[in-house]
């Protein structure tokens, strides 16, 4: 069997091009908070998933960051920018198209949820 230098150049550009490709993880996206009407954004951000607002009072502010812990479940921490910037222990999970992210203190015990609806 001949391979010629194209076909081989060819074939390793296909390689590249669809392997390089980073797959987006579910959870990412653009969102809006039914509660005030501003939108967010979930994109990658290093090796977790950052949250911030593209709208708003708080526009351009990141206010969450989370890891993924498997079957559309993520943990992580959230920043109350209302409340002088203020971390929690934060948790999100796929609802549907749209997910829920909770704000927790007290080991998870306590927890503020707020739906994001997607874009």
């Amino acid at each position: 069997m001949r391979i010629t230098i194209r076909k081989m150049a060819m074939a390793s550009a296909m390689m590249v091009l669809t392997s390089g490709a980073a797959h987006a993880d579910p959870i990412e996206g653009d969102f809006r908070t039914p509660k005030t009407g501003a939108t967010a954004k979930v994109a990658a951000c290093g090796a977790r998933l950052c949250m911030t607002y593209t709208s708003g009072a708080f526009k351009g502010k990141q206010f969450a960051t989370f890891t993924p812990t498997g079957n559309g479940q993520y943990s992580g921490k959230l920043i109350d920018l209302t409340n002088g910037g203020k971390e929690y222990t934060g948790k999100a999970e796929i609802a549907g198209s749209d997910i829920k992210v909770s704000g927790c203190v007290m080991g998870g015990l306590i927890c503020k949820d707020e739906i994001f609806e997607r874009l």
